[in-house]
């Protein structure tokens, strides 16, 4: 029979376990957002990776298939949240302690003014896709419906803080869990009287 997890242990597993789900999302972001720009440049450019599964994670129009709709029009789902990602990983390697930064961002006005942040952004960009308000040149693919856009867009806020509100600073490396008591220790203890 094996041993529950001790507390450190537990503490480790949520720390590498968030920031490598924050990094997992900061990935796909800048991925996605690296194809986004490719495809204003050259919207054909998707081409040379159709038929294979690559197809159904960059930028390209739908080919009518549930995978081809679902990447045209709802990986805008993970947009916010990959926003997040970048966000909560410099707070989580930034300065202070970690307790510190674990009350800041879990405070929700800080996490609602982030959300927000990124979601006039999108929706500045779904805007220009559709009107072409702001002159970028932004454009929408087969498969996608401006509606539906910022519908997603909206979903993509609640699933960021829902996301953010999971994810802990927790110490990585038991070497920090002990650096921690160690300055605990130091701290000054109150008279006992």
């Amino acid at each position: 029979m094996s041993k529950p997890p001790s507390n450190d242990q537990q503490k480790l597993r949520a720390g590498r376990l968030s920031v490598g789900v924050a990094a997992l999302l900061l990935t796909i972001g800048a991925l996605r957002f690296a194809t986004d720009t490719l495809y204003e440049f050259n919207p054909d450019y998707w081409r040379a990776v159709d038929g294979t599964p690559l197809r159904y994670l960059i930028r390209a129009p739908s080919d009518g298939t549930w995978l081809g709709d679902l990447n045209a029009q709802f990986f805008k789902l993970l947009s916010i949240p990959a926003g997040l990602g970048l966000v909560w990983l410099a707070h989580r390697f930034g300065s202070g302690t970690l307790e510190h930064k674990a009350h800041s961002f879990r405070d929700p006005v800080i996490r609602a003014v982030w959300i927000g942040s990124f979601l006039a952004g999108f929706t500045l960009i779904e805007l220009d896709k559709q009107l072409s308000l702001f002159g970028m040149g932004s454009v929408m693919v087969t498969g996608e419906s401006a509606w539906l856009n910022h519908l997603a867009h909206l979903a993509s806020a609640g699933v960021a803080w829902v996301l953010t509100g999971a994810l802990r600073f927790e110490p990585l490396t038991q070497a920090e869990i002990d650096l921690q008591r160690e300055l605990d220790a130091l701290e000054p203890q109150p008279p006992h009287g």
